[in-house]
């Protein structure tokens, strides 16, 4: 024993000896950079603990298989959300908050650290985490499965733990000391508990749009009026007039083949009778809203757009493709029959190349006009079904009839050859589901006017007063249903809202404490990293975070940049997950 005990001595004898001369050698002859180094270069030193690789590594196997377990955690969505950089920032806070809560005299003894451990509890982003759900406690398990998932030792993991705790006693006597007034819980009360349903109908300007016809007159008129703007509006859509292929704009009147010759039939004697009526003299366009089964191009009186009949084709059948190459501009095709329909197809114009400055203008112009004119014909309508509410009509009544108006002279006074819409084209009414005062309204979104009108008006009204501008809509809206606080209803509510106030307030007190902490332990030089090790570390197999090789495009880390976040996206993650406590 003794003798064996003599052998190992004198073995570590002659190592220590070959170190000194091997430090003696490199002093005397210089040293290579990676030679002899006195322990693992840690990735960041805060407050003298050195967090090492193995650090990263525990937190990393932490949030990626407990509190993240159902996230895809590819490089490219690592980079997007900074994985690696909120792994390192929650190790360096939780080591801010040991620091800080040691000063202030708090302290957590390693056996509560192994109470938690047998509870079947780690703590995570300050998140308890229950990992047995119930289950008792099996060391077995515990060392032969927990331990080497997030690859540490019994006494390692512990410790952390230790720290975790004692970081969320820090937590817990801030939101200890935080108050919230009276006057804040009632606040918070009303605006949670006062919330309002709103029936609306959206009167689509786009939609009403493509019942509006142009004339040539019309635009010309308009180009002179505002020309400096459509120049502006030319210059700023290059890319839509330049180098394209040859181009028409296609009309047509589709009507369907039904596959019984009889139907089939009277199929093409009804699109028959429209060519006749269009030789006699009728709109193309009126003719297409009344009878076209195209469903893109009926509202617009026909209207298919600019289109190839090269190559891949407009969509359409082919033979209104063979048709449309051989038509002039201007002229009509006689009834051309395919598989799927019989159609009557018109050319309004052909372009190919860069299109003139000058017809480019033109159509701008008309696009202009049609929005315009579609935005007076929905406040129109709009106000035509306003107009009937107050006559006595109910909307609920109302819109399963024609929106467009109610009585005649209506819309039509407009002056516009434009059929109303037909069937499902029609607003259809619908309802937001109770929502606060002060968030934006579900469907419509940030309203301010509407929401202040709704609360000011009368619950039991079939419509508020005016009409709202949405955009380029208008709505059309009643109340719905209305509900209100009350000081039964506060009472009942106020200890939790309490807690959840408190908890708000006091995370966002702590994570400017600890991101504070951090900056000043950083600029004192208590907190410090290795450039080197960390650049190194931050990098991710994914071009995700460069928009050109070489030039990053997410910000470079920087320690303490995210500390305060408690992990900041990471803990989003943890609402995904059952486990959590």
């Amino acid at each position: 024993m003794i003798q064996s005990f003599r052998e190992k001595a004198r073995g570590l004898v002659v190592w220590v000896i070959l170190g000194v001369l091997a430090l003696a050698f490199g002093l005397s002859f210089g040293l290579p950079s990676d030679a002899i180094v006195l322990g693992v270069e840690p990735l960041v030193k805060v407050h003298g603990s050195s967090v090492r690789d193995e650090d990263f590594q525990y937190q990393y196997a932490a949030i990626s298989q407990v509190v993240m377990p159902r996230t895809d955690m590819d490089p490219q969505f690592q980079a997007m959300i900074g994985f690696k950089e909120e792994v390192l920032e929650a190790v360096i806070e939780r080591l801010v908050l040991v620091e800080a809560a040691e000063a202030a005299g708090l302290r957590v003894t390693a056996k509560e650290s192994e109470d938690l451990a047998l509870a079947g509890q780690m703590i995570v982003l300050g998140e308890t985490i229950d990992l047995l759900r119930g289950e008792r406690f099996n060391y077995t398990w515990f060392k032969n499965r927990l331990l080497p998932a997030f690859q540490t030792t019994e006494p390692k993991f512990l410790e952390i733990q230790r720290q975790e705790l004692l970081a969320r006693t820090l937590r817990d006597v801030m939101t200890a000391s935080t108050v919230i007034p009276e006057g804040e819980l009632r606040a918070a009360y009303d605006k949670r508990s006062n919330q309002i349903s709103l029936r609306y109908v959206r009167f689509e300007g786009a939609r009403y749009a493509d019942l509006v016809d142009v004339s040539e007159e019309q635009i010309d008129s308009y180009v002179a009026e505002h020309r400096a703007a459509l120049v502006q509006q030319f210059e700023g859509q290059g890319i839509r007039f330049s180098k394209l292929p040859r181009q028409v704009r296609l009309r047509l009147v589709q009507v369907a083949r039904p596959r019984e010759d009889v139907a089939a039939q009277a199929a093409r004697a009804k699109i028959e009778a429209a060519a006749a009526r269009v030789s006699g003299g009728e709109d193309l366009r009126a003719i297409a809203r009344e009878l076209s089964e195209e469903p893109s191009s009926a509202r617009r009186g026909g209207d298919y757009g600019w289109v190839s009949v090269e190559g891949t084709g407009s969509g359409l059948e082919l033979v209104v493709d063979d048709a449309a190459r051989g038509l002039a501009p201007g002229t009509l095709s006689p009834v051309i029959e395919g598989e799927e329909g019989f159609y009557l197809v018109r050319v309004d114009g052909v372009r190919e190349g860069d299109v003139a400055e000058a017809d480019a203008l033109r159509e701008l112009a008309e696009e202009a006009l049609r929005g315009e004119r579609g935005r007076d014909l929905a406040r129109q309508a709009a106000s035509e079904a306003l107009e009937a509410i107050k006559g006595g009509k109910r909307m609920n009544e109302l819109f399963q009839g024609d929106a467009m108006g109610f009585d005649r002279p209506g819309i039509e006074a407009l002056g516009l050859e434009a059929a109303a819409p037909k069937g499902s084209d029609r607003p259809t009414l619908r309802v937001t589901g109770l929502f606060p005062k002060e968030q934006p309204i579900p469907g419509l979104g940030p309203q301010p006017e509407l929401v202040a009108a709704a609360w000011a008006a009368d619950p039991k009204a079939e419509a508020l007063e005016g009409l709202f501008t949405v955009g380029e809509d208008v709505v059309l809206a009643g109340i719905d249903y209305k509900e209100s606080g009350s000081e039964e209803g506060y009472q009942a509510a106020r200890a939790e809202l309490f807690r959840e106030l408190r908890e708000s307030k006091a995370a966002k007190v702590s994570a400017y404490f600890a991101h504070r902490l951090c900056l000043e332990a950083k600029g004192r030089g208590a907190i410090s990293g290795a450039d080197a090790k960390l650049k190194r570390l931050m990098t991710y197999d994914t071009p995700a975070g460069s928009n050109e090789p070489g030039a990053p495009q997410m910000r470079p880390y920087a320690i303490c940049d995210r500390v305060g976040n408690r992990g900041g996206m990471l803990r989003l993650g943890a609402f995904a997950n059952p486990g959590r406590g």
